[in-house]
């Protein structure tokens, strides 16, 4: 099911492509689209019920690239596409999973959440700490306070002029209690009011994440799948 939007689910799939990696004007991938960037997929695929793309590392060889083509229709055959990149280099990393967009602006959410600016960094000090340095580059990022410090927060992992992808965290101790699905409410909020769309992706075995995105009622545009091999760089380096 599409979201109520005028985006197609394959339009927000190549907002989604585009937010999660940097890629070179010939549609190759060459780094996750984060701070100090890191290893993109050697091949990426995302899935929609309208059809599907294929995206390859930039350092793939032709005819490797043209092998995978010719592998990647659905239904996906997993472990042949896994033999085939590692011919190239050896598999580090296989993923699999939905994402899903927001169908409307909500906003309501708990009166305990609140963004989190410079002023209010102190709020991620006892259980997020890591946040403090990089609240610019995750912004907006939402935060479920409870005294003096956030205990669940959302922020933007990745984002492009189009498209931020959600990252979430729940202090351990305070899980299971809906702060987590607050706090989304939040952060998606303030993507679409940046003229970005908010996008909540997970693995199929995040259980705890798929259960958010129910109490949501997110919409699955998508799935995901890729693998990513070893660092492809390390060859360049000298």
């Amino acid at each position: 099911m599409v979201p109520k939007s005028n985006l197609s689910s394959m339009g927000m799939l190549k907002i989604q492509v585009s937010t999660l990696y940097t890629i070179n004007e010939q549609q190759r991938l060459l780094s996750i689209n984060e701070p100090g960037g890191g290893q993109a997929p050697a091949i990426f695929i995302g899935m929609t019920s309208a059809g599907s793309l294929i995206y390859y590392h930039e350092q793939l060889p032709p005819n490797l690239i043209d092998e995978l083509g010719k592998d990647s229709e659905l239904p996906l055959d997993i472990p042949k596409l896994i033999r085939k990149v590692e011919t190239f280099e050896p598999v580090n990393r296989v993923w699999m999973g939905p994402a899903y967009a927001f169908p409307e602006i909500s906003h309501e959410w708990n009166q305990k959440v609140q963004l989190i600016g410079q002023e209010q960094y102190y709020l991620l000090a006892e259980h997020f700490p890591e946040l403090t340095d990089y609240l610019y580059e995750k912004s907006p990022v939402a935060a479920y306070v409870i005294g003096d410090s956030a205990v669940a927060v959302c922020c933007s992992a990745r984002f492009s002029d189009h498209g931020a992808e959600a990252s979430l965290y729940t202090a351990p101790g305070y899980r299971g209690h809906g702060y987590a699905a607050e706090t989304v409410k939040c952060w998606q909020y303030y993507v679409k009011e940046r003229g970005r769309m908010p996008i909540y992706s997970t693995s199929w075995d995040n259980l705890a994440s798929q259960q958010v995105a129910r109490k949501l009622g997110l919409i699955q545009f998508g799935a995901d799948f890729s693998i990513t091999t070893v660092d492809l760089r390390k060859d360049c380096d000298v």
